[in-house]
């Protein structure tokens, strides 16, 4: 099962203790239904983290990155309801990006999905993503546990006014993410350690910080009628 659509809304965040019990509510109810009646969104899911500094990890499957400038979103985006006003100050280390995906394969959604997000090296961004589509992440499709791997390009030109202080709280902006699904925690934690550690990618042109998370699915909405 690939992702549905050719884009990806990613959006890492933590959030206030104070605010905590209104963002498992609000998050569900509204939120994500709201994102989901906006045409072009096709899925949304929402995990937890197992291990990783920042602790949500939300998922938007997106039909085209068109989608991302329509009018339709960009009104969502600029006018918040009442209570998205009242709990997105309560972000923090909140990461967004809105991406055009390079590759996306597999067979089911898995129940755990590790991400990473990294920097390519100057002039090493053609050699980097090619060894990632054509040989690194394929690759791992072959081995047990694993059901999906999806590799996503931010796009600037979508995200960049999105970026910088917003509503109460910093929005920063990844670069290249990696996600992989799979159906064992344990064993997604090896895979990533053994084919994805911040040396391995280094090695393919990456910078040397890798941001990686380990999270597991909370919930999952769709758009039918799409």
């Amino acid at each position: 099962m690939a992702l549905a659509g050719n884009a990806l809304v990613a959006i890492w965040n933590d959030i206030l203790p104070a605010s905590r019990d209104d963002f498992f509510e609000w998050h569900p109810r509204e939120h994500m239904v709201e994102r989901l009646g906006i045409p072009g969104f096709l899925r949304g899911r929402r995990y937890i983290a197992t291990d990783g500094s920042v602790e949500f990890l939300t998922l938007y499957e997106v039909s085209q990155p068109q989608v991302l400038g329509s009018d339709v979103y960009l009104g969502r985006v600029t006018n918040p309801t009442p209570w998205s006003a009242r709990v997105l100050p309560a972000f923090r280390n909140n990461v967004r990006g809105a991406c055009q995906l390079l590759l996306s394969a597999g067979h089911a959604m898995g129940g755990f999905v590790a991400s990473l997000r990294f920097e390519a090296e100057p002039g090493r961004e053609p050699e980097l993503d090619e060894a990632l589509v054509q040989r690194v992440l394929p690759a791992l499709m072959e081995l047990p546990h694993i059901c999906g791997v999806h590799y996503a390009l931010n796009d600037i030109a979508l995200t960049s006014g999105n970026s910088g202080n917003q509503r109460g709280r910093v929005i920063h902006l990844p670069e290249r993410i990696v996600l992989i699904e799979g159906i064992s925690a344990e064993q997604l934690g090896r895979v990533v350690a053994a084919h994805l550690s911040a040396d391995a990618l280094r090695a393919l042109g990456a910078k040397a910080e890798v941001l990686t998370g380990h999270y597991q699915l909370e919930y999952s909405i769709q758009n039918l009628a799409s």
